[in-house]
């Protein structure tokens, strides 16, 4: 069963953190996106591009499924809590969900130059900025621990999302 499962918008840095949080623990990191991948046999931009957000969402919610029952910290997609399938499977799974939250303008700064995500080739700042906030509230139905992101390392944001879950721990004790 996963261990932990990291959610957040484009650019939070979920899969950095994921794979420092993976190693810490000595478990597997889990990209959902890649996992995606390996399932269809196409990149998501193809899968965007011959099929349609519509079947990739289907495809995720799939792939999200199945994830959950393997081992490891589970990084999903941008998009995978806007689905209200994808929040009660995140839900269920009663395995703590860490929210990365990281502002619009630094999402900007460290997506400027990545020509792999299909919804951020398609959108100027405006609209990054309304899907930002259009999908905010998902992740944080989602969440049991929200960590901000911004000015903090990879190691910092770890070392918080560490103390929480020794403080979820505690609590349930």
């Amino acid at each position: 069963m996963v261990d932990l499962i990291l959610v957040g918008f484009m650019g939070s840095g979920k899969t950095t953190v994921g794979h420092l949080l993976a190693d810490f623990i000595h478990r597997p990191h889990l990209d959902l996106d890649q996992m995606i991948v390996a399932h269809s046999g196409q990149s998501i931009n193809q899968i965007f591009t011959e099929h349609g957000e519509r079947y990739f969402r289907e495809l995720e919610s799939k792939t999200l499924a199945s994830a959950l029952s393997e081992d490891g910290v589970l990084s999903t997609g941008g998009g995978t809590p806007v689905s209200l399938t994808n929040r009660q499977l995140l839900h269920e799974a009663n395995i703590p969900v860490v929210y990365l939250k990281t502002s619009p303008e630094i999402i900007l700064e460290r997506l400027q130059d990545d020509h792999t995500r299909p919804l951020f080739r398609t959108l100027d700042k405006n609209r990054l900025i309304e899907l930002f906030q259009e999908r905010e509230s998902y992740y944080e139905q989602s969440a049991d621990i929200q960590v901000i992101t911004d000015q903090k390392t990879p190691s910092e944001i770890v070392h918080e999302i560490k103390v929480n879950i020794r403080k979820m721990n505690v609590a349930r004790d």
